[in-house]
Protein backbone atom coordinates (compact mmCIF):
# COMPACT_ATOMS: atom_id res chain seq x y z
CA UNK A 1 0.00 0.00 0.00
CA UNK A 2 2.79 2.41 0.93
CA UNK A 3 4.50 1.56 -2.35
CA UNK A 4 1.37 2.49 -4.33
CA UNK A 5 1.06 5.78 -2.44
CA UNK A 6 4.71 6.55 -3.17
CA UNK A 7 4.19 5.83 -6.87
CA UNK A 8 1.08 8.02 -6.99
CA UNK A 9 2.97 10.81 -5.22
CA UNK A 10 5.87 10.60 -7.67
CA UNK A 11 3.49 10.67 -10.62
CA UNK A 12 1.71 13.73 -9.20
CA UNK A 13 5.01 15.53 -8.67
CA UNK A 14 6.13 14.65 -12.22
CA UNK A 15 2.88 15.86 -13.80
CA UNK A 16 2.89 19.07 -11.76
CA UNK A 17 6.54 19.77 -12.62
CA UNK A 18 5.88 19.09 -16.31
CA UNK A 19 2.84 21.39 -16.32
CA UNK A 20 4.78 24.18 -14.61
CA UNK A 21 7.61 23.78 -17.13
CA UNK A 22 5.14 23.91 -20.06
CA UNK A 23 3.58 27.06 -18.64
CA UNK A 24 6.90 28.82 -18.15
CA UNK A 25 8.01 27.77 -21.65
CA UNK A 26 4.75 29.08 -23.10
CA UNK A 27 5.16 32.45 -21.36
CA UNK A 28 8.76 32.74 -22.56
CA UNK A 29 8.09 31.71 -26.16
CA UNK A 30 5.21 34.16 -26.61
CA UNK A 31 6.46 36.91 -24.27
CA UNK A 32 3.37 36.73 -22.11
CA UNK A 33 2.90 39.40 -19.44
CA UNK A 34 -0.04 39.68 -17.06
CA UNK A 35 -1.36 42.60 -15.04
CA UNK A 36 -1.51 40.71 -11.75
CA UNK A 37 -0.81 37.35 -10.11
CA UNK A 38 -4.54 36.70 -10.04
CA UNK A 39 -4.82 37.17 -13.79
CA UNK A 40 -1.77 34.97 -14.36
CA UNK A 41 -3.28 32.23 -12.19
CA UNK A 42 -6.50 32.39 -14.24
CA UNK A 43 -4.60 32.27 -17.53
CA UNK A 44 -2.45 29.39 -16.33
CA UNK A 45 -5.56 27.40 -15.45
CA UNK A 46 -7.00 28.02 -18.93
CA UNK A 47 -3.65 27.02 -20.46
CA UNK A 48 -3.57 23.73 -18.55
CA UNK A 49 -7.17 22.98 -19.51
CA UNK A 50 -6.38 23.62 -23.17
CA UNK A 51 -3.30 21.38 -23.04
CA UNK A 52 -5.51 18.57 -21.71
CA UNK A 53 -8.11 19.33 -24.40
CA UNK A 54 -5.45 18.94 -27.11
CA UNK A 55 -4.52 15.49 -25.79
CA UNK A 56 -8.17 14.50 -25.55
CA UNK A 57 -8.96 15.86 -29.04
CA UNK A 58 -6.17 13.82 -30.58
CA UNK A 59 -7.38 10.71 -28.76
CA UNK A 60 -11.00 11.12 -29.91
CA UNK A 61 -10.15 12.19 -33.49
CA UNK A 62 -7.32 9.91 -34.68
CA UNK A 63 -8.54 10.18 -38.29
CA UNK A 64 -8.73 13.98 -38.39
CA UNK A 65 -7.70 15.59 -41.69
CA UNK A 66 -5.84 18.36 -39.88
CA UNK A 67 -3.33 18.70 -37.06
CA UNK A 68 -3.54 20.73 -33.88
CA UNK A 69 -0.95 22.12 -31.49
CA UNK A 70 -0.07 24.85 -29.03
CA UNK A 71 0.01 28.50 -30.09
CA UNK A 72 -0.08 31.95 -28.47
CA UNK A 73 -3.82 31.62 -27.77
CA UNK A 74 -3.51 28.71 -25.36
CA UNK A 75 -4.26 30.98 -22.38
CA UNK A 76 -7.59 32.06 -23.84
CA UNK A 77 -10.97 30.39 -24.19
CA UNK A 78 -12.63 30.00 -27.59
CA UNK A 79 -15.44 32.38 -26.67
CA UNK A 80 -12.88 35.16 -26.14
CA UNK A 81 -11.79 34.88 -29.77
CA UNK A 82 -15.09 35.10 -31.63
CA UNK A 83 -17.99 37.55 -31.72
CA UNK A 84 -20.96 37.35 -29.38
CA UNK A 85 -23.50 35.15 -31.15
CA UNK A 86 -26.45 37.14 -29.83
CA UNK A 87 -25.32 40.04 -32.05
CA UNK A 88 -24.82 38.74 -35.60
CA UNK A 89 -22.18 40.18 -37.88
CA UNK A 90 -24.19 39.58 -41.04
CA UNK A 91 -27.61 39.37 -42.56
CA UNK A 92 -27.46 35.67 -43.43
CA UNK A 93 -28.61 35.08 -46.98
CA UNK A 94 -29.25 31.36 -46.79
CA UNK A 95 -29.13 28.31 -44.55
CA UNK A 96 -29.45 25.82 -47.37
CA UNK A 97 -26.53 23.57 -48.29
CA UNK A 98 -26.00 23.47 -52.02
CA UNK A 99 -24.59 20.69 -54.17
CA UNK A 100 -20.86 19.90 -54.02
CA UNK A 101 -18.58 21.75 -56.39
CA UNK A 102 -19.03 20.61 -59.97
CA UNK A 103 -16.02 19.45 -61.94
CA UNK A 104 -17.19 21.05 -65.20
CA UNK A 105 -16.43 24.59 -64.01
CA UNK A 106 -13.70 25.99 -66.22
CA UNK A 107 -11.38 27.33 -63.55
CA UNK A 108 -7.78 26.48 -62.62
CA UNK A 109 -7.24 23.51 -60.31
CA UNK A 110 -5.74 25.84 -57.71
CA UNK A 111 -5.30 29.54 -57.01
CA UNK A 112 -3.34 31.48 -54.40
CA UNK A 113 -3.58 35.26 -54.55
CA UNK A 114 -0.49 35.49 -52.33
CA UNK A 115 1.58 34.37 -55.31
CA UNK A 116 0.43 37.46 -57.22
CA UNK A 117 1.64 39.88 -54.54
CA UNK A 118 -1.77 41.31 -53.63
CA UNK A 119 -2.14 40.06 -50.03
CA UNK A 120 -0.86 42.09 -47.06
CA UNK A 121 0.84 40.46 -44.03
CA UNK A 122 -1.31 38.72 -41.42
CA UNK A 123 -2.91 41.03 -38.85
CA UNK A 124 -3.20 40.27 -35.15
CA UNK A 125 -6.45 41.65 -33.70
CA UNK A 126 -5.36 40.88 -30.15
CA UNK A 127 -8.13 41.21 -27.57
CA UNK A 128 -10.23 43.50 -29.80
CA UNK A 129 -13.26 42.27 -31.76
CA UNK A 130 -12.05 43.92 -34.96
CA UNK A 131 -12.04 40.92 -37.29
CA UNK A 132 -14.86 42.33 -39.46
CA UNK A 133 -13.04 45.66 -39.93
CA UNK A 134 -9.72 43.91 -40.59
CA UNK A 135 -11.08 41.56 -43.24
CA UNK A 136 -13.09 44.33 -44.89
CA UNK A 137 -9.88 46.36 -45.20
CA UNK A 138 -8.00 43.32 -46.51
CA UNK A 139 -10.40 42.62 -49.38
CA UNK A 140 -10.32 46.31 -50.37
CA UNK A 141 -6.50 46.37 -50.21
CA UNK A 142 -6.28 43.32 -52.44
CA UNK A 143 -8.88 44.55 -54.90
CA UNK A 144 -7.08 47.86 -55.29
CA UNK A 145 -3.76 46.09 -55.91
CA UNK A 146 -5.37 43.79 -58.51
CA UNK A 147 -6.87 46.83 -60.30
CA UNK A 148 -3.37 48.09 -60.92
CA UNK A 149 -2.59 50.06 -57.83
CA UNK A 150 0.27 49.19 -55.50
CA UNK A 151 -0.35 46.93 -52.52
CA UNK A 152 -0.84 49.18 -49.52
CA UNK A 153 -2.13 48.61 -46.00
CA UNK A 154 -5.45 50.29 -45.41
CA UNK A 155 -6.62 51.90 -42.19
CA UNK A 156 -8.46 49.46 -39.92
CA UNK A 157 -8.87 52.32 -37.43
CA UNK A 158 -10.84 54.35 -39.96
CA UNK A 159 -13.22 51.49 -40.71
CA UNK A 160 -13.60 50.61 -37.03
CA UNK A 161 -14.39 54.23 -36.16
CA UNK A 162 -16.96 54.62 -38.92
CA UNK A 163 -18.51 51.15 -39.00
CA UNK A 164 -17.94 49.57 -35.59
CA UNK A 165 -20.14 46.51 -34.98
CA UNK A 166 -22.12 47.16 -38.14
CA UNK A 167 -24.00 44.32 -39.79
CA UNK A 168 -22.73 44.02 -43.37
CA UNK A 169 -19.68 46.19 -42.79
CA UNK A 170 -18.78 46.45 -46.48
CA UNK A 171 -22.16 48.07 -47.15
CA UNK A 172 -21.41 50.51 -44.34
CA UNK A 173 -18.03 51.40 -45.88
CA UNK A 174 -19.72 51.95 -49.23
CA UNK A 175 -22.62 54.06 -47.92
CA UNK A 176 -21.00 55.93 -45.02
CA UNK A 177 -17.43 56.26 -46.32
CA UNK A 178 -18.24 56.47 -50.02
CA UNK A 179 -16.40 53.23 -50.72
CA UNK A 180 -13.11 55.05 -50.07
CA UNK A 181 -10.31 53.84 -47.81
CA UNK A 182 -7.29 55.72 -46.46
CA UNK A 183 -3.87 54.20 -45.93
CA UNK A 184 -2.92 52.93 -42.48
CA UNK A 185 -0.19 55.58 -42.17
CA UNK A 186 -2.33 58.47 -43.39
CA UNK A 187 -5.41 58.22 -41.21
CA UNK A 188 -5.38 60.11 -37.91
CA UNK A 189 -6.30 57.42 -35.41
CA UNK A 190 -6.01 59.67 -32.35
CA UNK A 191 -9.73 60.36 -32.60
CA UNK A 192 -12.35 57.65 -32.24
CA UNK A 193 -14.88 59.66 -34.26
CA UNK A 194 -15.56 58.78 -37.87
CA UNK A 195 -13.67 61.09 -40.22
CA UNK A 196 -13.87 60.48 -43.95
CA UNK A 197 -12.00 63.65 -44.96
CA UNK A 198 -8.86 63.54 -42.84
CA UNK A 199 -6.76 61.91 -45.58
CA UNK A 200 -6.68 61.14 -49.26
CA UNK A 201 -8.01 57.63 -50.01
CA UNK A 202 -5.79 55.20 -51.89
CA UNK A 203 -8.54 52.67 -52.67
CA UNK A 204 -12.11 52.97 -53.87
CA UNK A 205 -14.99 50.66 -54.83
CA UNK A 206 -18.61 51.38 -55.72
CA UNK A 207 -20.38 48.04 -55.42
CA UNK A 208 -20.63 45.11 -53.01
CA UNK A 209 -21.58 41.73 -54.44
CA UNK A 210 -23.08 39.02 -52.21
CA UNK A 211 -24.02 35.44 -53.02
CA UNK A 212 -27.72 35.18 -52.23
CA UNK A 213 -27.80 31.39 -51.79
CA UNK A 214 -24.98 29.31 -50.31
CA UNK A 215 -23.19 28.14 -53.43
CA UNK A 216 -19.51 27.20 -53.51
CA UNK A 217 -19.57 27.03 -57.30
CA UNK A 218 -20.21 30.77 -57.35
CA UNK A 219 -17.43 31.28 -54.82
CA UNK A 220 -15.07 29.38 -57.10
CA UNK A 221 -15.96 31.68 -59.99
CA UNK A 222 -15.79 34.90 -58.00
CA UNK A 223 -12.40 34.16 -56.43
CA UNK A 224 -10.90 34.32 -59.94
CA UNK A 225 -11.44 38.10 -59.85
CA UNK A 226 -10.35 38.97 -56.30
CA UNK A 227 -10.29 37.60 -52.71
CA UNK A 228 -13.57 37.20 -50.84
CA UNK A 229 -14.97 38.25 -47.47
CA UNK A 230 -16.48 35.18 -45.77
CA UNK A 231 -18.17 34.38 -42.48
CA UNK A 232 -17.58 31.18 -40.50
CA UNK A 233 -18.31 29.48 -37.20
CA UNK A 234 -14.89 29.59 -35.53
CA UNK A 235 -16.03 28.77 -31.99
CA UNK A 236 -14.80 25.17 -32.05
CA UNK A 237 -11.66 24.21 -30.14
CA UNK A 238 -10.16 22.49 -33.19
CA UNK A 239 -10.21 25.81 -35.03
CA UNK A 240 -8.45 27.60 -32.16
CA UNK A 241 -5.50 25.16 -32.13
CA UNK A 242 -5.32 24.33 -35.88
CA UNK A 243 -1.80 24.09 -37.28
CA UNK A 244 -1.91 22.41 -40.70
CA UNK A 245 -3.94 20.12 -42.97
CA UNK A 246 -7.55 20.63 -44.11
CA UNK A 247 -9.90 21.76 -41.34
CA UNK A 248 -13.26 20.03 -41.10
CA UNK A 249 -15.64 19.79 -38.16
CA UNK A 250 -19.11 18.25 -38.30
CA UNK A 251 -20.06 19.77 -34.92
CA UNK A 252 -19.70 23.39 -36.01
CA UNK A 253 -22.71 25.42 -37.11
CA UNK A 254 -23.60 26.18 -40.70
CA UNK A 255 -25.83 29.10 -39.65
CA UNK A 256 -24.19 30.83 -36.65
CA UNK A 257 -21.24 32.60 -38.22
CA UNK A 258 -19.28 34.39 -35.50
CA UNK A 259 -16.00 35.24 -37.21
CA UNK A 260 -14.78 36.45 -40.63
CA UNK A 261 -11.84 35.52 -42.84
CA UNK A 262 -10.31 36.68 -46.10
CA UNK A 263 -10.62 33.88 -48.64
CA UNK A 264 -7.48 34.15 -50.78
CA UNK A 265 -7.41 30.92 -52.77
CA UNK A 266 -8.22 27.24 -53.10
CA UNK A 267 -6.68 23.93 -54.06
CA UNK A 268 -6.43 20.24 -53.19
CA UNK A 269 -4.40 18.89 -50.26
CA UNK A 270 -3.92 15.13 -49.80
CA UNK A 271 -6.90 14.56 -52.08
CA UNK A 272 -9.20 16.95 -50.18
CA UNK A 273 -10.48 20.15 -51.87
CA UNK A 274 -9.99 23.21 -49.68
CA UNK A 275 -10.44 26.95 -49.38
CA UNK A 276 -7.35 28.90 -48.34
CA UNK A 277 -8.26 31.56 -45.77
CA UNK A 278 -6.31 34.28 -43.99
CA UNK A 279 -7.17 34.77 -40.33
CA UNK A 280 -6.56 37.81 -38.11
CA UNK A 281 -5.07 36.04 -35.08
CA UNK A 282 -1.44 36.71 -35.95
CA UNK A 283 1.21 34.73 -37.89
CA UNK A 284 1.88 32.36 -34.96
CA UNK A 285 -1.64 30.96 -35.26
CA UNK A 286 -2.46 28.17 -37.71
CA UNK A 287 -0.25 27.73 -40.76
CA UNK A 288 1.58 31.08 -40.51
CA UNK A 289 -1.74 32.81 -39.97
CA UNK A 290 -3.67 30.83 -42.60
CA UNK A 291 -6.03 27.87 -42.57
CA UNK A 292 -7.23 25.40 -45.21
CA UNK A 293 -10.97 24.72 -44.84
CA UNK A 294 -12.69 21.79 -46.53
CA UNK A 295 -14.33 22.91 -49.78
CA UNK A 296 -17.59 21.63 -51.23
CA UNK A 297 -19.53 20.88 -48.02
CA UNK A 298 -20.24 24.38 -46.66
CA UNK A 299 -17.89 23.64 -43.78
CA UNK A 300 -18.81 25.68 -40.70
CA UNK A 301 -21.05 27.90 -42.85
CA UNK A 302 -18.25 29.27 -45.05
CA UNK A 303 -20.67 29.65 -47.97
CA UNK A 304 -23.46 31.33 -45.96
CA UNK A 305 -22.15 34.89 -46.15
CA UNK A 306 -19.82 35.71 -49.03
CA UNK A 307 -19.07 39.23 -50.25
CA UNK A 308 -16.78 40.85 -52.80
CA UNK A 309 -16.03 44.48 -53.66
CA UNK A 310 -15.75 45.88 -57.16
CA UNK A 311 -15.66 49.11 -59.10
CA UNK A 312 -18.55 48.78 -61.47
CA UNK A 313 -18.66 50.83 -64.64
CA UNK A 314 -22.17 51.39 -66.02
CA UNK A 315 -22.96 50.57 -69.63
CA UNK A 316 -23.21 54.22 -70.67
CA UNK A 317 -19.78 55.08 -69.31
CA UNK A 318 -18.29 51.94 -70.80
CA UNK A 319 -19.79 52.72 -74.24
CA UNK A 320 -18.48 56.29 -74.04
CA UNK A 321 -14.97 55.06 -73.27
CA UNK A 322 -15.03 52.52 -76.09
CA UNK A 323 -16.25 55.12 -78.59
CA UNK A 324 -13.66 57.61 -77.35
CA UNK A 325 -10.84 55.10 -77.80
CA UNK A 326 -12.09 54.16 -81.27
CA UNK A 327 -12.20 57.84 -82.25
CA UNK A 328 -8.61 58.34 -81.09
CA UNK A 329 -7.44 55.29 -83.07
CA UNK A 330 -9.36 56.46 -86.19
CA UNK A 331 -7.83 59.94 -85.98
CA UNK A 332 -4.37 58.45 -85.55
CA UNK A 333 -4.81 56.31 -88.69
CA UNK A 334 -6.02 59.33 -90.66
CA UNK A 335 -2.97 61.26 -89.48
CA UNK A 336 -0.67 58.49 -90.71
CA UNK A 337 -2.27 58.36 -94.16
CA UNK A 338 -2.21 62.16 -94.51
CA UNK A 339 1.61 62.06 -94.28
CA UNK A 340 1.94 59.88 -97.39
Amino acid sequence: MYLKLAIYFLLLVTITSSSSYDWETFKHNYNKKYASKIEEAERKQIFLENVNRIHEYRRIHPEATFQIGMNHLMDRRSEELVSIKSKPLFNIRSTEIRKPIQSELRVPVSLDWRDKGVITPVYNQGMQATDAAIVAVEVIESYQAIRGGKLEKGSVDQVYACCENKIDILDCILNKMGGKLCGAGDYNKSSTECNTKSCKPFAVFNNVKTIQLANENNMLEWIQDSPLYVGIDAAQFGFQVYTTGVYSDTTCSKTDVDHVLQLVGYGIYSGIPYWLCKNSWGPTWGDQGYIRIERGTNTCGIAEYVAQVEFKTNDGTRLFLVNHICLIVFCFILHLFSNF
